[in-house]
Order: structure tokens, then C-alpha cells, then sequence
């Protein structure tokens, strides 16, 4: 069974509720984030695909929809990197004036 319209968006949100907070605590980027977005991207854009179109949808539905589930997603995950690094970098140049300074 697949789920509706609504539970597809709750879930969606969730995912990148915790893809910004997972990058906002990575300390660099790897290949384990790079999978986890390429499967939530399938995995999401074919939910998308099917609840669009039915089960007989179009296969250039799926692509679209899988590939704007990936742009979402790695812009998600990228921003809450760029914030993570920012405030450890401004929390180590603070620290360290406080001890050395």
C-alpha cells in the first residue's frame, strides 16, 4: 500500500528535518551522506511517481520527480552543512580566544 498524499509530505518533511540536522552535525561530507540521499531521493521520488500518476505512470515521471527529490535534498543537507561549519569554526575561534586571550 502506498501511502497518501499527506503522509508522503509528512514524511518528506521529516527527512529533511533530520537531513539539515545531520548536516549541521557532520564535521565533512562523505560518501555515507552521498548514499543516503541518492536512496531517500529513489525512494521518495518513485513514492512521489506513483502517487502522481497511479501505477501505470510515466516513466519520465519518475525521473522528474526523482531528480527534484535529489536538488531538495542535497540543497537541504548542503545549507545545514554550511551552517554546522560556520558555528564550529566562529565556536573554535571563540574558545580559543577565551583561553589564549
Amino acid at each position: 500500500m502506498v501511502a497518501g498524499k499527506g503522509e508522503n509530505a509528512m514524511i518528506e518533511i521529516a527527512i529533511l528535518i533530520g537531513l539539515f540536522s545531520w548536516g549541521t552535525a557532520s564535521e565533512r561530507l562523505g560518501l555515507k551522506h552521498l548514499g543516503a540521499v541518492l536512496g531517500l531521493s529513489c525512494l521518495m521520488g518513485g513514492l512521489g511517481g506513483l502517487i502522481v500518476g497511479g501505477v501505470a505512470a510515466e516513466p519520465l515521471t519518475y525521473v522528474f520527480s526523482i531528480g527534484l527529490e535529489l536538488i531538495l535534498q542535497s540543497a537541504t543537507l548542503l545549507i545545514g552543512f554550511a551552517i554546522g561549519y560556520f558555528r564550529h569554526r566562529r565556536g573554535a575561534v571563540r574558545n580559543a580566544d577565551d583561553i589564549f586571550g
